[in-house]
This record gives C-alpha cells, sequence and structure tokens, in this order.
C-alpha cells in the first residue's frame, strides 16, 4: 500500500451514517466501505437501510450493519449505538448526515413547525454525538462530519425553517470543535444543489427551477451525492488530521449572476 493509498485507507474503522437510505449517505456508505471500514447504515425508512446494507456488503464483502433508526427519538439513538457497539466492538467515526427541510416561506412557519425542523436537523445530531463521544475518544484520528447546507449560510426566507435549524447546527459543530481538540475532530461539508432523486421535488423545487438554477453554477450542474460523499471522506482521513471547526463548501462554485446591467435589463 503506498502513502497515498494509507492516507485514505478506513481499514480497521468503524462508522455511522445517518440519513444513509438517502442518495448522500448511502453514496457515502458505499464509498467508505470500500476504503475499508465497516460501515452502518442507520435511517427512519427501515427496509431502506437494510437494502443499502444489504448492497453494500455484498459489493464490498465488508460486513454492514443496516438499523431503522428515528433521529429525534433519543431511544432510537441509543439502540443504534447499542448496536453499533454489540456488532463491532468500536465507533471510530460518525456522519450526522440525516436532515430535511420543506419549502416554507419565512411568514408561513410556526412554532411546532420550527421547533420540528430544529429536532430533527440540529438536536438529533447533537444527541447522537453525544452518545458516541466516550467512545470516539479512543479512537485515533476520530472524525465527525455533519452535513450543512448553503441555505443555512446564506438568506434563505423560502426555506425558514430548514435554514435557521442548518444555520444553528454549524455553531454547534464549531463549538464541539473547541473543546474536543486534539481527541476528536468535527466538520461540517456545505452542501450545495445536489441532485437527489424525488426528495429535491418533494422539497418545493420544480424541474424549471432546478435547470434555472443549475445555469447559475460556476460549473453548470447540480452536484452528485458521490461527490459529497467525496468531502466526507477526506474530512475523515488521515490526510486531515490538522483541520476541525471547519466549514468546507460543496457547491460547484456556488451561484453567480453578473451584476452589470445588459440590454433586457
Amino acid at each position: 500500500m503506498s502513502a497515498i493509498e494509507k492516507l485514505f485507507s478506513f481499514e480497521g474503522k468503524v462508522i455511522i451514517i445517518t440519513g444513509a437510505a438517502g442518495a448522500i449517505g448511502s453514496a457515502a456508505g458505499h464509498l467508505f466501505a470500500s476504503l475499508g471500514a465497516n460501515v452502518v447504515i442507520s435511517d427512519l425508512n427501515e427496509e431502506g437501510a437494510k437494502q443499502v446494507a444489504a448492497a453494500i456488503e455484498k459489493e464490498s464483502g465488508k460486513k454492514t450493519l443496516g438499523i431503522k433508526t428515528d433521529a429525534t427519538n433519543e431511544a432510537d439513538l441509543e439502540k443504534l449505538v447499542k448496536a453499533t457497539l454489540d456488532t463491532f466492538g468500536k465507533i471510530s467515526g460518525l456522519i450526522n448526515n440525516v436532515g430535511w427541510g420543506a419549502n416554507t416561506p419565512i411568514w408561513g412557519s410556526d412554532t411546532d413547525k420550527m421547533v420540528k425542523s430544529y429536532l430533527l436537523n440540529t438536536v438529533g445530531a447533537y444527541n447522537l454525538t453525544k452518545l458516541c463521544m466516550p467512545h470516539l475518544e479512543k479512537e485515533p484520528n476520530a472524525s465527525v462530519v455533519f452535513s450543512g447546507s448553503m441555505v443555512g449560510v446564506t438568506p434563505s426566507p423560502e426555506f425558514i425553517e430548514y435554514s435557521t435549524a442548518k444555520a444553528g447546527l454549524m455553531n454547534m459543530v464549531r463549538s464541539m470543535a473547541v473543546v474536543s481538540g486534539p481527541k476528536v475532530r468535527f466538520n461540517t461539508v456545505l452542501i450545495g444543489s445536489v441532485d437527489n432523486g424525488d426528495s429535491t421535488l418533494a422539497a418545493g423545487y420544480t424541474p424549471e427551477m432546478l435547470k434555472a438554477l443549475s445555469d447559475m453554477f460556476v460549473m453548470k450542474r447540480r452536484g452528485a451525492p458521490i461527490e459529497i460523499a467525496y468531502g466526507m471522506m477526506f474530512l475523515m482521513s488521515d490526510a486531515a488530521q490538522w483541520i476541525t471547526g471547519i466549514d468546507l463548501r460543496i457547491d460547484g462554485g456556488g451561484t453567480y449572476k453578473s451584476k452589470m446591467p445588459t440590454k433586457k435589463d
């Protein structure tokens, strides 16, 4: 194994991935298993989690666990940690990937909707990380990666619940990083518009909106789930041992529209 291969080897590692029946989480699961890790696929969709786990195990030959978990239920999170330890004996890394938010205009929400979004997108990640910390602290180069969103760092009145929860998540991650170094590293992947299939449409986008958005990106397309997984992999690898508390933007260069007047204007 070359020096570069060693930097990106996850042999002997055990990594929990939440929201892993979806596009980004499952892509990450396949990637980490291909690099030697044992992966725990956690999702509210039990059938989906078990299907993804079975596919990963068949493809990689690495023992993989699929388990149903409601990220907003603390008892479920405790069961997830226990099942991981019972199966693999340790936890080397965690990807808090679970999260979702519907199109909700700024004055169209209420207390219940705002709190539910915060519980799903922020509090669940806090609770699971807290449960994993005693085990992560025992592992070399232990790392936790969180799925953030560009709507959490830009004005996003069309997604007020989701964007507010993701903004809170980012500051939470920074706070975790400063109190946990050097034992455990914490970083956020700031995700742009990714082709998640039907889930993107369910969030309130139309095909026309997605086409217009793609045209605005510097790279002229939306991202692929595996491209997000590559960023997660880097942040958890030995190549990133001196990186903690950052927000890694994976957004196709962001959107750009000229501010110069045109004949149309």
